[in-house]
Protein backbone atom coordinates (compact mmCIF):
# COMPACT_ATOMS: atom_id res chain seq x y z
CA UNK A 1 0.00 0.00 0.00
CA UNK A 2 2.73 2.47 1.18
CA UNK A 3 4.58 1.64 -2.16
CA UNK A 4 1.86 2.48 -4.26
CA UNK A 5 0.81 5.61 -2.49
CA UNK A 6 4.66 6.75 -2.97
CA UNK A 7 4.26 5.89 -6.96
CA UNK A 8 0.74 7.50 -7.15
CA UNK A 9 2.55 11.25 -5.41
CA UNK A 10 5.27 10.20 -8.38
CA UNK A 11 3.28 10.23 -11.09
CA UNK A 12 1.16 13.51 -9.65
CA UNK A 13 4.82 15.28 -9.74
CA UNK A 14 4.94 13.88 -13.19
CA UNK A 15 1.97 14.98 -14.38
CA UNK A 16 2.08 18.53 -12.70
CA UNK A 17 5.71 19.30 -14.29
CA UNK A 18 4.84 18.26 -17.66
CA UNK A 19 1.39 20.45 -17.14
CA UNK A 20 3.48 23.58 -16.35
CA UNK A 21 5.48 23.17 -19.30
CA UNK A 22 2.59 22.78 -21.85
CA UNK A 23 0.32 25.20 -19.62
CA UNK A 24 2.62 27.94 -17.96
CA UNK A 25 0.97 30.21 -15.31
CA UNK A 26 0.40 33.80 -16.24
CA UNK A 27 0.16 37.01 -13.99
CA UNK A 28 -3.61 37.67 -13.15
CA UNK A 29 -3.28 41.40 -14.16
CA UNK A 30 -1.03 41.11 -16.85
CA UNK A 31 -0.83 37.75 -18.28
CA UNK A 32 3.37 37.62 -17.94
CA UNK A 33 4.67 34.31 -16.83
CA UNK A 34 4.54 34.00 -13.26
CA UNK A 35 4.10 30.67 -10.88
CA UNK A 36 3.03 32.86 -7.86
CA UNK A 37 -0.55 34.45 -9.00
CA UNK A 38 0.70 38.22 -9.87
CA UNK A 39 4.23 38.58 -11.38
CA UNK A 40 7.14 40.33 -9.25
CA UNK A 41 6.27 43.83 -11.30
CA UNK A 42 2.16 43.37 -10.20
CA UNK A 43 2.87 43.03 -6.78
CA UNK A 44 4.94 46.09 -7.31
CA UNK A 45 1.91 48.19 -7.63
CA UNK A 46 0.24 47.16 -4.42
CA UNK A 47 1.19 49.44 -1.96
CA UNK A 48 2.13 48.24 1.44
CA UNK A 49 1.21 49.62 5.04
CA UNK A 50 4.41 50.57 6.45
CA UNK A 51 4.77 50.28 9.79
CA UNK A 52 1.34 49.19 11.29
CA UNK A 53 0.11 48.70 14.29
CA UNK A 54 0.86 45.54 15.47
CA UNK A 55 -2.92 45.18 17.14
CA UNK A 56 -5.17 46.65 14.99
CA UNK A 57 -3.24 46.80 11.59
CA UNK A 58 -3.66 50.28 10.70
CA UNK A 59 -0.70 52.48 9.52
CA UNK A 60 0.85 54.82 12.52
CA UNK A 61 0.30 56.83 14.47
CA UNK A 62 -3.01 55.46 14.51
CA UNK A 63 -5.46 58.61 14.98
CA UNK A 64 -8.59 56.79 16.14
CA UNK A 65 -7.68 53.22 17.53
CA UNK A 66 -10.32 50.65 16.62
CA UNK A 67 -9.58 49.08 20.27
CA UNK A 68 -11.42 51.98 21.75
CA UNK A 69 -14.54 52.05 20.50
CA UNK A 70 -15.50 48.16 20.61
CA UNK A 71 -14.65 44.77 22.29
CA UNK A 72 -11.14 43.89 20.96
CA UNK A 73 -10.64 40.04 20.23
CA UNK A 74 -7.77 39.54 18.11
CA UNK A 75 -4.39 40.00 19.77
CA UNK A 76 -2.83 40.73 16.69
CA UNK A 77 -3.81 41.88 13.07
CA UNK A 78 -1.22 41.00 10.11
CA UNK A 79 -2.44 42.09 6.81
CA UNK A 80 0.25 43.33 4.64
CA UNK A 81 -1.16 46.12 1.76
CA UNK A 82 -3.58 48.90 1.51
CA UNK A 83 -6.42 48.48 0.47
CA UNK A 84 -6.38 51.01 -2.39
CA UNK A 85 -6.20 50.53 -6.19
CA UNK A 86 -5.20 48.68 -8.17
CA UNK A 87 -5.84 46.18 -5.51
CA UNK A 88 -9.08 47.06 -4.51
CA UNK A 89 -10.14 46.16 -8.04
CA UNK A 90 -8.72 42.52 -7.14
CA UNK A 91 -11.15 42.22 -4.34
CA UNK A 92 -13.89 42.90 -5.69
CA UNK A 93 -13.69 40.90 -8.84
CA UNK A 94 -13.03 38.22 -5.99
CA UNK A 95 -16.12 38.53 -4.58
CA UNK A 96 -18.61 40.38 -6.77
CA UNK A 97 -17.18 39.06 -10.40
CA UNK A 98 -16.74 35.55 -9.67
CA UNK A 99 -13.12 35.68 -10.38
CA UNK A 100 -12.77 33.25 -7.99
CA UNK A 101 -9.11 32.23 -9.30
CA UNK A 102 -7.94 35.53 -7.98
CA UNK A 103 -8.67 33.77 -4.17
CA UNK A 104 -5.20 31.56 -4.67
CA UNK A 105 -3.17 34.97 -5.90
CA UNK A 106 -4.20 36.71 -3.60
CA UNK A 107 -3.94 33.81 -0.92
CA UNK A 108 -0.04 33.34 -2.47
CA UNK A 109 0.67 36.82 -2.21
CA UNK A 110 -0.10 37.01 2.10
CA UNK A 111 1.65 33.24 2.29
CA UNK A 112 4.85 35.12 1.13
CA UNK A 113 4.66 38.02 3.29
CA UNK A 114 3.73 35.68 6.44
CA UNK A 115 6.50 33.14 5.53
CA UNK A 116 9.29 33.19 8.11
CA UNK A 117 7.47 35.63 10.58
CA UNK A 118 7.31 35.36 14.06
CA UNK A 119 3.77 35.79 14.33
CA UNK A 120 2.87 32.45 12.46
CA UNK A 121 5.04 30.08 14.81
CA UNK A 122 2.28 29.69 17.68
CA UNK A 123 -0.60 29.30 15.35
CA UNK A 124 -1.80 26.07 15.22
CA UNK A 125 -4.81 25.83 12.75
CA UNK A 126 -6.48 28.59 10.20
CA UNK A 127 -9.99 29.69 9.88
CA UNK A 128 -11.24 31.69 7.16
CA UNK A 129 -14.72 34.16 7.92
CA UNK A 130 -17.36 32.05 7.08
CA UNK A 131 -20.49 33.18 4.86
CA UNK A 132 -23.82 32.57 6.17
CA UNK A 133 -25.22 29.64 3.41
CA UNK A 134 -27.55 32.69 1.63
CA UNK A 135 -24.58 34.54 0.53
CA UNK A 136 -23.05 31.09 -0.56
CA UNK A 137 -25.49 29.93 -2.78
CA UNK A 138 -25.76 33.19 -4.29
CA UNK A 139 -21.40 33.78 -5.21
CA UNK A 140 -20.88 29.91 -5.22
CA UNK A 141 -17.96 30.09 -2.95
CA UNK A 142 -16.50 31.60 0.30
CA UNK A 143 -13.89 34.06 -0.96
CA UNK A 144 -11.86 33.89 2.43
CA UNK A 145 -11.69 30.54 2.17
CA UNK A 146 -10.08 30.59 -1.02
CA UNK A 147 -8.25 32.85 -0.15
CA UNK A 148 -7.28 30.75 3.10
CA UNK A 149 -6.55 27.72 1.17
CA UNK A 150 -3.07 28.20 -0.56
CA UNK A 151 -2.38 30.42 2.39
CA UNK A 152 -2.55 27.01 4.69
CA UNK A 153 -0.92 25.04 1.94
CA UNK A 154 2.18 27.29 1.78
CA UNK A 155 2.45 27.85 5.37
CA UNK A 156 1.39 24.08 6.03
CA UNK A 157 -0.93 24.63 8.74
CA UNK A 158 -4.44 23.09 9.30
CA UNK A 159 -7.57 24.77 7.97
CA UNK A 160 -10.82 24.43 9.95
CA UNK A 161 -13.95 23.92 7.89
CA UNK A 162 -16.50 22.35 9.51
CA UNK A 163 -18.61 23.40 12.77
CA UNK A 164 -17.12 27.11 12.26
CA UNK A 165 -20.70 28.58 10.57
CA UNK A 166 -21.92 31.96 10.27
CA UNK A 167 -25.68 31.56 11.60
CA UNK A 168 -27.09 34.75 10.99
CA UNK A 169 -27.56 36.57 7.46
CA UNK A 170 -26.27 40.43 8.17
CA UNK A 171 -26.49 43.64 5.84
CA UNK A 172 -23.47 44.02 3.60
CA UNK A 173 -20.54 45.45 5.71
CA UNK A 174 -19.95 47.78 2.95
CA UNK A 175 -23.04 49.87 3.39
CA UNK A 176 -22.37 50.54 7.04
CA UNK A 177 -20.61 52.86 9.77
CA UNK A 178 -18.18 51.46 12.32
CA UNK A 179 -20.82 51.18 15.09
CA UNK A 180 -23.38 49.60 12.94
CA UNK A 181 -20.86 47.11 11.57
CA UNK A 182 -19.53 45.77 14.92
CA UNK A 183 -23.92 45.87 16.06
CA UNK A 184 -24.64 43.87 12.68
CA UNK A 185 -21.96 40.83 13.12
CA UNK A 186 -22.84 40.31 16.82
CA UNK A 187 -24.06 36.57 18.01
CA UNK A 188 -23.85 35.62 14.54
CA UNK A 189 -20.81 33.32 14.54
CA UNK A 190 -21.27 29.93 16.03
CA UNK A 191 -18.32 27.41 16.72
CA UNK A 192 -19.63 23.54 17.21
CA UNK A 193 -16.24 22.27 17.57
CA UNK A 194 -13.40 21.87 20.39
CA UNK A 195 -10.36 24.17 20.47
CA UNK A 196 -9.12 23.93 23.70
CA UNK A 197 -6.22 25.18 24.01
CA UNK A 198 -5.10 26.29 20.25
CA UNK A 199 -4.02 29.49 18.73
CA UNK A 200 -6.01 30.15 15.74
CA UNK A 201 -5.34 32.79 13.02
CA UNK A 202 -8.61 34.08 11.06
CA UNK A 203 -8.25 34.64 7.53
CA UNK A 204 -10.17 37.02 5.59
CA UNK A 205 -9.75 39.31 2.48
CA UNK A 206 -9.68 42.88 3.20
CA UNK A 207 -10.39 44.35 7.65
CA UNK A 208 -11.78 47.38 7.50
CA UNK A 209 -12.89 48.31 11.40
CA UNK A 210 -11.98 44.73 12.32
CA UNK A 211 -16.17 43.93 13.83
CA UNK A 212 -16.04 40.84 11.97
CA UNK A 213 -12.95 38.87 13.25
CA UNK A 214 -13.18 40.54 16.50
CA UNK A 215 -17.21 38.95 16.14
CA UNK A 216 -15.88 35.15 15.54
CA UNK A 217 -12.78 35.42 17.67
CA UNK A 218 -15.45 35.73 20.16
CA UNK A 219 -17.24 32.35 19.08
CA UNK A 220 -13.84 30.93 18.79
CA UNK A 221 -12.64 32.00 22.00
CA UNK A 222 -15.91 30.59 23.43
CA UNK A 223 -14.90 27.04 21.85
CA UNK A 224 -11.44 27.17 23.73
CA UNK A 225 -9.33 28.70 21.76
CA UNK A 226 -6.75 30.77 23.65
CA UNK A 227 -4.68 32.96 21.05
CA UNK A 228 -6.75 34.63 18.09
CA UNK A 229 -4.90 36.48 15.53
CA UNK A 230 -6.58 38.09 12.40
CA UNK A 231 -4.67 37.63 8.85
CA UNK A 232 -5.95 39.75 5.26
CA UNK A 233 -4.62 40.41 2.40
CA UNK A 234 -5.32 44.13 2.84
CA UNK A 235 -6.34 46.96 5.57
CA UNK A 236 -8.31 49.98 5.23
CA UNK A 237 -6.46 52.89 6.27
CA UNK A 238 -9.22 54.60 8.26
CA UNK A 239 -12.22 53.71 9.75
CA UNK A 240 -15.36 54.49 7.62
CA UNK A 241 -19.06 56.72 8.41
CA UNK A 242 -21.75 56.02 6.30
CA UNK A 243 -21.00 59.60 4.97
CA UNK A 244 -17.40 58.45 4.01
CA UNK A 245 -17.66 55.11 1.85
CA UNK A 246 -17.55 56.04 -1.76
CA UNK A 247 -21.12 55.14 -3.78
CA UNK A 248 -19.28 52.78 -6.06
CA UNK A 249 -18.66 50.18 -3.26
CA UNK A 250 -22.13 50.63 -1.42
Amino acid sequence: MASGTCQLKQLAEVYNIVLDYLLPERCRLCAGPSARGFCVGCRADFAMLTAPCPRCGLAQPVRRCPRDVSDWRVTRIVAPFCYEYPLTLQIHALKFSAARNLGRALGLMLADHLRNRVEIEAIDALVAVPLHRRRLLERGYNQALEVARPVAAELELPLLITGITRSLPTRPQSKLNVYERHDSVDGVFSVSRDLCGRNIAIVDDVITTGATVNALAGALHLAGAVEIQAWAVARTLSQPTRESTPARYR
